[in-house]
């Protein structure tokens, strides 16, 4: 068995988020390893093997299937992001219940890859995070909801299609409400950009090709300072995360209560 706490010195800064060694997916990322500082004051470190947050999985191995089977207490549910047109093109492996993986796809749309790029492209990506966290708040609660429901014996992994946006928006709420410190929380969007720099350099050409114009580099690229923009709106409009998340997404309380005990305690 892959027991998560035994991961804490590969993954816990200096050294910065740390992807888990799956052979044909790259940027799969625990959220532990992160200090917090609770409501009541009392502070740790986020809890290992509760919380993935990934790309696409499609292209899962036998062997990486086998791992996150025994990554913590066990993969338990997955969490899609993607669009319906997404999921129709590229459906995702635990769709039909592999491994006993419970299987929840929630539509969240990112104006690019949801949208097959032929949307009005946005300026900058805390443009999109800024619409998500306004225009997309049944979606967040569903996503709280179902991490709650079905995730609570073992390990919630939820992704997109690159990891970067939708489910960097996710993760963000997810560590704030723990009592993540902003600046960890940015440390943790930008880690995407280590990971899968290359491959989205190669979507950003792709995707010029398509539009017959140069797609603007920020969409393609895991900036710092989009996700301290988004957070930025996000305290100057709504206040914390969990006050985002009780008050505009309508979150039950008991919910994030859990899942806030999850993060802190494992």
């Amino acid at each position: 068995m892959v027991i998560a706490t035994e991961r804490r010195d590969a993954v816990v800064h200096p050294a910065g988020p740390q992807q888990l060694p799956l052979v044909r997916v790259r940027n799969v990322r625990d959220l532990g390893g992160y200090a917090y500082r609770a409501e009541d004051g009392s502070q740790g470190e986020t809890a290992y093997g509760i919380f993935l947050r990934g790309p696409s999985l499609r292209k899962l191995t036998t062997g990486d299937y086998e791992y996150l089977q025994e990554y913590g207490e066990g993969l338990k549910c997955v969490v899609d992001l993607r669009s319906d047109f997404e999921v129709g093109h590229w459906p995702d492996p635990y769709a039909r219940g592999r491994d006993g993986v419970a299987y929840v796809h929630v539509q969240m749309l990112d104006q690019l890859n949801s949208g097959k790029f032929r949307d009005a492209l946005p300026d900058r990506m805390s443009t999109v995070y800024k619409g998500l966290l306004d225009n997309h708040a049944s979606s967040i609660r569903r996503v709280m909801e179902s991490i709650d429901a079905f995730g609570q014996d073992g390990c919630t992994l939820f992704h997109c299609r690159a990891g970067k946006d939708r489910t960097g928006v996710v993760a963000m709420l997810l560590l704030g409400l723990a009592g993540v410190s902003d600046e960890d929380i940015v440390a943790d969007y930008a880690a995407t950009q280590r990971y899968l720099g290359r491959g989205l350099r190669a979507q950003r050409v792709a995707v010029s090709a398509l539009l017959c114009r140069r797609a603007p580099r920020c969409l393609f690229e895991a900036i710092p300072a989009e996700m301290e923009l988004t957070l930025e709106h996000l305290h100057e409009r709504y206040g914390t995360v969990r006050e985002y998340l009780e008050g505009h997404a309508e979150v039950p309380v008991a919910v994030l209560d859990r899942i806030a005990h999850r993060l802190r305690f494992g």
